[in-house]
């Protein structure tokens, strides 16, 4: 049983509901990324799986885009120092292409789910605040200020301060949240009073601000009738947001709150000179990978499956480099990317095939054909363009040097001095050997291993040759799917050149 069903089943179990609301949010504070995407990923997942229980289920995100800019993180210019305080949705996007900040971040990301196919309802929190929704626990929040302390205090054991409020008023003057303190309320006009630091004194509807973190999460819960919840790790600690806000939903708002799922972080792996190092993914800090720039390197199903093959309660260490590969070998195990001949060639023969090809499509059809493949229609043809150009992308982006080559257009004085007398032979044996038709992958290797034995050299030796010849390195691709793709009679023509030339050795 996949865990998505096995956590349906307990929610059923517990819960007893034929109706569910999954949650999930994110605060747009800089470029969401893929290990933001694991709770999508994970409330996508138990939603379906609540689906295939004939429960009814929907998946929502609230887009926290009023809580406040926390500092002027690296990648802002130094104007935005002004803009500290203030809600996302309420500062200018940093690059002018969007209405707000919070819609620069937010855009691209909800144009990745389109690409993952995820459905969700999405909210925007400070539309939620704006047309009131929040009016009712904003009221009942004010009236029960010391009770919400005291829960507070309880849980977290830090000190309230003595003129703590549960609703930061948006200041109408410096148009930040972080420097009010409410100094009244007039329930019966829905209005809060307010000081700011910037001296001004004012008053403002209760749509004007929003709730403390923990206060606005149970809230949420109570308002959207959220049910099921994925959080990371960090908030289901002893002490932690979903402690406190279980507390607050129930004794305050009167609501259950919804059933945790907490999982583990998605960390990104990565080389550092010789060394591996791994670190948390974070928006503020820039160390992270965007949704979007992942998608252009990989097919949405492979970052699906990237998370959905890890149960939530396991961390996942992404190494877009050779890990990734390994990942999608996996996948391919079991299906093929894309479809028609796209889908049976492994992605990994692509890697060969378009540098092969040098980036050109016509070069790759012929290149595919000579491989032994053969093409029919314009959706394989489109297919093959999207699988070609994720594997230029992850070549040009991520992979090691020994994963990317080129084809020598002439074989160098220099890597013919480098066989040895025995390996020219081999590769003149090899040359004889060639048949007038395309061999494939399968052939070409038995062939190399049958041509090492009659030259009596060990085969890595005849593979090194090889590879030398028309790379003019030691080592490339699987010998067999690059022999596969190349043209016979530029191979007879290429290893008869490199058997007769330099000055070779034993």
């Amino acid at each position: 049983m996949h865990w998505s069903h096995a956590i349906a089943k307990a929610i059923i179990a517990e819960r007893g509901a034929r109706r569910h609301v999954v949650a999930t949010g994110i605060t747009p504070s800089g470029d969401i990324h893929i290990g933001n995407l694991r709770e999508i990923i994970i409330g996508d997942a138990v939603r379906n799986a609540l689906v295939d229980m004939g429960v009814d289920a929907k998946l929502i995100y609230v887009a926290d885009t009023f809580d406040p800019l926390r500092r002027r993180y690296p990648f802002l210019p130094q104007e935005y120092e002004h803009h500290v305080g203030k809600p996302l949705s309420e500062i200018p996007d940093p690059e002018g292409c969007h209405s707000s900040y919070a819609e620069h971040f937010l855009a691209p990301f909800f144009e990745s789910l389109e690409l993952l196919d995820i459905r969700i309802e999405v909210l925007r929190a400070d539309v939620m605040y704006k047309t009131g929704l929040y009016v009712g626990a904003i009221k009942e929040a004010l009236l029960r200020r010391d009770n919400l302390a005291k829960i507070l205090e309880e849980t977290t054991g830090r000190h309230m301060p003595e003129n703590w409020s549960p609703f930061s008023p948006l200041c109408d003057v410096c148009g930040r949240l972080s420097t009010t303190v409410v100094t009244g309320y007039d329930m019966a006009n829905n209005e809060v009073y307010y000081e700011c630091e910037c001296g001004h004194r004012g008053v403002t509807t209760m749509g004007g601000g929003k709730l403390a973190w923990r206060v606005d999460w149970a809230a949420r819960w109570k308002i959207l009738g959220v049910t099921v919840e994925p959080f990371g790790k960090d908030h289901a600690a002893p002490g932690g947001s979903y402690d406190s806000g279980k507390r607050i939903a129930e004794e305050i708002y009167s609501y259950r709150a919804p059933y945790p799922i907490p999982f583990e972080h998605i960390l990104l792996k990565f080389k550092e000179g010789d060394k591996a190092r791994v670190t948390a993914m974070s928006s503020s800090r820039g160390t992270n990978i965007p949704i979007r720039e992942i998608l252009e390197v990989v097919p949405p199903e492979i970052l699906k499956y990237l998370i959905w093959r890890v149960r939530p309660d396991r961390h996942i260490e992404f190494d877009p480099s050779t890990a990734l590969l390994h990942i999608i070998d996996e996948y391919e195990r079991d299906r093929g990317i894309g479809k028609g001949v796209a889908a049976e060639i492994p992605f990994r023969h692509f890697l060969t095939l378009v540098q092969v090809a040098r980036g050109d499509f016509n070069e790759l059809l012929a290149v595919i054909r000579r491989s032994g493949y053969e093409i029919c229609g314009a959706e394989e043809l489109d297919a093959i363009r999207n699988k070609a150009r994720y594997a230029q992308n992850w070549l040009m982006r991520y992979a090691p040097p020994e994963y990317r080559f080129e084809l020598q257009e002439s074989v160098p004085e220099e890597a013919l001095n480098r066989l040895s007398d025995t390996q020219k032979r081999a590769l003149r044996m090899l040359a004889d050997a060639i048949p007038e038709r395309n061999l494939s992958a399968i052939e070409w290797h038995n062939k190399i291993y049958e041509v090492a034995a009659a030259a009596g050299v060990e085969p890595k030796r005849v593979f090194q040759a090889v590879y030398i010849a028309l790379l003019n390195k030691p080592s490339g691709p699987r010998a067999g799917w690059l022999l596969a793709s190349l043209d016979v009679e530029f191979l007879r023509e290429r290893f008869g050149i490199a058997s007769a030339g330099g000055s070779g050795h034993s």
